[in-house]
């Protein structure tokens, strides 16, 4: 490969899978440049996004054709480790959630009994923390959570994670699991939906294949008249059907991203670890078959106009404002009536409150 500037990898790319209909041929280019993109690669995110992407491309045209460098034993990093990070630097997960929260709680400040149906609780840690930050409210005298989540296991470590600060809050406490996918939730027919209803959906709903089957679910989620109803999602169309116009909206959503993690007061194995922990998500939105991928994000404006569909209103949430010098990103309500995680032009997540 002859000297490529970082800036022109992705028309590179596009131009590769442009001009050439033999397939091996368009693969061996691709490998090709895969290789220029692997000097250097740890301390250049245009490189490392790009031998991600061209990874994913090659998995879904020719597979037996594949270079898995890209998956060296030399990026990786455990998962606990990625976790932690995610939960206490990541500013989209620390920042996103403290103010979805803060708003949950600023709602259940005005009931006796609350239902919090949380759509993919995962292990529960944000339910935990809810938990924790509702001690203040002395008006509470019952919580009941109802954790939807399709893996068991985690289901069942959520509900244990639950059941360990049981015993400090001052109200009741009850649990509801429903092992499913949201989709195939008759949300009327839960049990125990008492009091002020609450959903959460953080980083969920995006895993619904379908369009039709996204409105079903926000359809029955409004019939059973939650006072307040949150979505955190990835704000990026990945539900494009043009493959090569999806290849660049994952190119500009994910160098934003990325050039976050360059930003953050971490060593650099730990920033090329959360990049390949991205990278999954690349797989899945360009290594994929159609009918098997589930990173199928959209963006916000696009919820926004299902949920209208859905009877339900938009609430602009209230928020102290939060700008991140340290990490170039600035988080600003969007006319549209979202608050967008904004890098330089690009919203890379948005945060929906519907009533």
């Amino acid at each position: 490969m002859n000297n490529t500037g970082t800036a022109t990898l992705l028309q590179t790319i596009v131009e590769i899978l442009n001009n050439n209909t033999n397939e091996t041929l368009m693969q061996l280019e691709l490998n090709s440049l895969a290789a220029y993109c692997s000097d250097g690669m740890e301390h250049d995110s245009e490189k490392f996004l790009a031998a991600i992407l061209i990874h994913a491309i090659n998995r879904k045209f020719n597979p037996e054709l594949l270079n898995n460098n890209i998956y060296d034993k030399q990026y990786e990093v455990s998962q606990i480790e990625l976790f932690d990070i995610l939960i206490d630097k990541f500013p989209f997960v620390k920042y996103g959630q403290q103010m979805v929260n803060n708003s949950i709680i600023e709602t259940m400040s005005h009931y006796d009994e609350v239902t919090l149906v949380d759509i993919g609780i995962g292990l529960g840690t944000q339910m935990v923390n809810i938990i924790s930050m509702a001690s203040g409210l002395s008006n509470l005298k019952k919580v009941t959570i109802v954790g939807i989540e399709p893996f068991e296991d985690a289901l069942n470590i959520a509900e244990a994670n639950i059941k360990a600060i049981k015993n400090t809050a001052h109200f009741e406490i009850e649990i509801v699991k429903i092992a499913d996918y949201a989709e195939n939730v008759n949300f009327n027919s839960i049990p125990k939906l008492q009091g002020a209803v609450i959903v959460n959906a953080s980083l969920a709903l995006h895993h619904i294949q379908q369009k039709a089957q996204r409105l079903v679910t926000l359809q029955r989620i409004k019939a059973i008249n939650p006072v307040a109803f949150f979505i955190t999602e990835p704000n990026v169309d990945h539900f494009e059907p043009d493959y090569k116009q999806r290849i660049n909206n994952c190119y500009h959503h994910f160098i934003a991203l990325f050039k976050v993690i360059d930003n953050l007061d971490i060593e650099r194995k730990y920033k090329n670890g959360l990049k390949l922990f991205f990278g999954r998500e690349i797989e899945d939105i360009l290594g994929k078959a159609e009918t098997d991928r589930f990173e199928k994000h959209e963006p916000a404006i696009e919820w926004i106009k299902m949920l209208t569909q859905s009877c339900f209103e938009i609430d602009e949430m209230q928020f102290k404002h939060v700008s991140l010098n340290e990490t170039g990103l600035n988080i600003v309500m969007q006319p549209d009536g979202f608050i967008g995680f904004k890098y330089d032009t690009e919203n890379i997540l948005a945060i929906i409150k519907a009533i």
